[in-house]
């Protein structure tokens, strides 16, 4: 094998790899929105009804924060399933010195 069939065949990798680390960076970036917007809804002056045009705004700013969580989600399946193995050994690092 020469060189050149070396980086032809890492190529599409290394994109997929990128590809997978950027859809996991937006994972995490997503998450924290929709939590933080989740902690303002709650600490909403109350009642927490849909008389309260605060809350509600905010409540409102969690959901869409929340779709793009959920958007975010589906992208980062997308970017494992273009892994040459379908991703299926690649899994987000275990927490808290955690192994798994």
């Amino acid at each position: 094998m020469d060189h050149g069939e070396l980086t032809g065949e890492l190529n599409p990798l290394r994109e997929s790899v990128a590809a997978l680390d950027a859809s996991l960076s937006r994972l995490h970036r997503a998450k924290r929105s929709a939590d933080e917007s989740l902690r303002r809804a709650q600490d909403a002056p109350g009642p927490h009804t849909s008389d309260n045009s605060i809350f509600v705004a905010l409540w409102e700013t969690h959901l869409a924060d929340r779709e793009l969580l959920f958007s975010a989600m589906r992208q980062l399946d997308r970017a494992r399933q273009a892994l040459p193995s379908g991703g299926a050994a690649i899994s987000e690092p275990a927490q808290s010195g955690k192994t798994g």
